[in-house]
C-alpha cells in the first residue's frame, strides 16, 4: 500500500503543468485561441497540445517553435520558463454579461502582464491592506474610511487617484478592453500586488470610477464578483472617492449647475455620479433625483461629461522603462527581458500612457 501511495504521488508529480506548459495554456488563451484554433495554425494536434497543457507531454524543439510563431512570443519565452503562469482569478466591473470565455482570457492577460512586469521592473510591492466586513466593520464604506486613512488621503479630494494608488504598489495600466465588456479588470493575488488593467478610452471620471470600484473588491473580496459584492464595490468606491461627511458639508442649497460643477471637478467624480451620491446621502429626494436625471438626459450631458477632467495616466511601469532606457537600455533589450516583440511590448507598456 506505501508503494502504490508512493507511485501515485510520484505520477501525479510527473504529470503537474511544467511552467513551459502552463505558459502555453496561459498565452494560448490570452490571443483568444482555442486549442483546435491552435492546433489548426500549427499543424500540431489538438489531443497533442492538450496533453502539453495537461503536463503529460513534451514537444521538441520544431514544434515549440511553431507554437512560438502562432502566438507571437519568441521561442526563449517557453525554452526559459521557470515560473509556472496560469490565468488569475479576477475582479471586474461588469458592462454587460461577459462570456466565460472572455473572463479567462481576461485572467490570462493578467496573469502575463504580471510576469512581464516582474521581469521588467521586479515585483512591485503593496502597501495596501486586506479588510473583511466581519472584522470589526460594519459596512464597505467604513472601510473605505479605513483604506483612505492606510494610504494618507484622509477626507481630502484625491486629485491624482492613479498616482495614489502606483505609491501603495498597485500596478495600474491602460487597457484595450472594449470587446471584453468591461471597464477593468483587477487581481490581487496572496503572493502579489494588486494589478489593474483600465478600459483604456473611458472619460477620466469613469476611470476614476472603476479604480476605486476595483479597489474595494481588492480589499473586501476573493475571486469573481456577486452581483452582492458589485454593490459593495460600488458603495466602496462611492465613499472612498467623495466621503459623505464632506457631501453633506459643501452640498449647495438648493443645488443649482453652476455650483455643481465646481463641487464634481473638485472630488473627480463625473455629474450623474455626483447626483447619484447626493441622493444616496439623502441630500436629493425622490422627485428631486428624477428632476436632475432628467436634466442631464435631456441636455446630453450623461453621454457628454460637462467640464470634463484630464485623464490620469500610470506612470509606474511606464518611468522605470524610461529610466532603464536613459541608462543605455534598447527597447529591443527590455522587450527580450519580457519575452515579447519589440511592436507589443511599445505599444502595451508606452504607448498607451503616453
Amino acid at each position: 500500500m506505501e508503494y502504490s501511495t508512493h507511485a501515485a504521488i510520484l505520477d501525479f508529480m510527473e504529470q503537474a503543468p511544467s511552467p513551459a506548459s502552463a505558459l502555453l495554456e496561459t498565452l494560448r488563451l490570452s490571443r483568444g485561441l482555442t486549442q483546435v484554433e491552435l492546433a489548426r495554425a500549427t499543424g500540431i494536434a489538438q489531443a497533442t497540445l492538450s496533453k502539453v497543457e495537461s503536463g503529460v507531454m513534451d514537444l521538441d524543439a520544431d514544434r515549440w517553435e511553431k507554437i512560438a510563431a502562432a502566438l507571437r512570443v519568441p521561442v526563449r519565452a517557453f525554452t526559459e520558463a521557470s515560473i509556472t503562469v496560469h490565468p488569475e482569478r479576477i475582479f471586474h466591473r461588469k458592462r454587460r454579461t461577459t462570456p466565460k470565455s472572455e473572463i479567462r482570457r481576461i485572467g490570462a492577460d493578467l496573469a502575463l502582464t504580471r510576469q512581464r512586469i516582474a521581469r521588467l521592473i521586479g515585483a512591485p510591492a503593496t502597501t495596501l491592506q486586506r479588510h473583511d466586513l466581519e472584522d470589526g466593520f460594519v459596512t464597505p464604506q467604513e472601510i473605505a474610511q479605513a483604506v483612505r486613512s492606510d494610504l494618507g488621503a484622509g477626507t481630502e479630494p484625491i486629485t491624482d487617484l492613479t498616482g495614489l494608488l502606483e505609491n501603495a504598489g498597485v500596478t495600474v495600466l491602460c487597457w484595450a478592453l472594449d470587446s471584453l465588456q468591461v471597464d477593468a479588470i483587477a487581481a490581487w493575488p496572496e503572493d502579489a500586488a494588486p494589478l489593474i488593467l483600465l478600459r483604456e478610452d473611458a472619460s477620466a471620471e469613469r476611470q476614476r470610477f472603476t479604480m476605486a470600484h476595483e479597489l474595494g473588491h481588492a480589499v473586501l473580496h476573493d475571486g469573481e464578483a456577486t452581483e452582492q459584492q458589485e454593490r459593495e464595490a460600488d458603495a466602496f468606491g462611492a465613499e472612498f472617492l467623495l466621503p459623505a461627511a464632506r457631501l453633506r458639508r459643501e452640498w449647495p442649497t438648493p443645488p443649482h449647475l453652476e455650483d455643481l460643477l465646481p463641487l464634481k471637478r473638485r472630488w473627480g467624480v463625473s455629474l450623474s455620479a455626483l447626483i447619484r451620491r447626493a441622493h444616496d446621502c439623502d441630500l436629493l429626494d425622490e422627485s428631486a433625483y428624477r428632476h436632475w436625471n432628467i436634466v442631464l438626459s435631456t441636455s446630453g450631458m450623461h453621454r457628454r461629461e460637462p467640464d470634463p477632467l484630464p485623464p490620469e495616466r500610470p506612470r509606474l511601469v511606464t518611468d522605470n522603462i524610461h529610466a532603464e532606457l536613459a541608462k543605455g537600455a534598447t527597447l529591443e533589450k527590455l522587450a527580450e527581458r519580457t519575452h515579447m516583440s519589440t511592436d507589443e511590448f511599445s505599444s502595451i507598456f508606452l504607448e498607451k500612457s503616453a
